[in-house]
């Protein structure tokens, strides 16, 4: 069974702890500009496309904090909770989630933290819930082992179903506010590779299981997704677009467009913007917009 424990809080400013993972994705650092140049021209754009309704987008103007995609459908979590479409066109309300609203899967697993307390499906219809004693959760990622893995304000708190898994995992010396959670899971034996983003803080690794920690890259990051097909590899999202990352120097790939939630399913990758459309690719490099069924 799924258990959660305790360890002592995360280093972050009393005016940080305050703050919610709501308000967190609204802030966008002002060196940004300079940081991103041109590739913010996409998110502008973006801003602009935001104010009206697009067919086939999200409804709703609550900020995407996390988006999760499986042979039924997809789930996307919200600043006003949680939403469901079989399509990714079609959205409808998942009843019995409100306010602040994280979710995360891979393969059948898929998790959604709500209310400060954590729930699993496999079919979207039906959520088992597992603990419910998250403190102010601010991030979410399911590995293909179906292990799933939390940071809150308290702490990180990482816990799962399959071996090998240790927990918590320090943070010491690593990211401060952690909004984004990527991890490279090992044989039973190893420790796995860790990767933790934030706004402010950048891109984090820790190739040991968190004992230590390296700022692998300054730009803030929004979204962490863990290639499933190809041992190393990893997306990320940020307000520039899509970057490809591993054993290479992380590069663009030709989505430019400010991204919210990165997700995979049965080896298709998909992405949603700040114009709350979903993008797919089939090999994590080009992507388009997901077609909008015709009645």
């Amino acid at each position: 069974m799924l258990s959660l424990s305790s360890r002592a809080p995360l280093s972050v400013s009393d005016t940080l702890s305050m703050r919610s993972r709501g308000d967190l994705r609204r802030r966008w650092p002002l060196g940004l500009a300079a940081l991103l140049g041109f590739l913010l021209l996409g998110s502008i754009v973006a801003a602009v496309v935001n104010g009206r309704r697009l067919q086939g987008s999200v409804p709703g103007k609550a900020p995407i904090l996390g988006l999760a995609a499986s042979p039924n459908g997809f789930l996307i979590g919200t600043s006003d909770g949680v939403l469901s479409s079989s399509d990714g066109s079609s959205w409808k309300r998942v009843p019995g989630f409100e306010g602040e609203s994280l979710v995360a899967g891979s393969g059948s697993t898929i998790a959604v933290v709500s209310g400060g307390a954590l729930s699993v499906t496999s079919d979207l219809a039906v959520f088992r819930p597992v603990s419910g004693d998250l403190d102010r959760p601010t991030a979410l990622t399911v590995t293909p082992q179906g292990q799933v893995w939390v940071a809150d304000e308290s702490g990180v708190h990482f816990t799962g179903e399959g071996p090998g898994l240790p927990n918590p995992v320090p943070l010491e010396g690593g990211p401060g506010e952690v909004l984004s959670l990527g991890v490279q899971s090992g044989d039973a034996d190893d420790r796995p590779t860790i990767l933790a983003g934030g706004l402010s803080s950048g891109l984090w690794r820790s190739d040991d299981g968190g004992m230590k920690w390296q700022r692998i890259l300054g730009t803030p990051t929004r979204a962490i997704l863990v290639d499933p097909a190809e041992a190393e590899r990893y997306f990320i999202g940020t307000a520039g677009g899509v970057l490809a990352a591993g054993r290479t120097t992380p590069e663009f790939t030709d989505l430019r467009l400010a991204v919210e939630a990165l997700a995979e399913s049965e080896g298709t990758y998909y992405a949603i913007t700040a114009e709350r459309l979903v993008y797919e690719s089939k090999d994590g490099l080009k992507w388009t917009a997901r077609p909008v069924p015709t009645k």
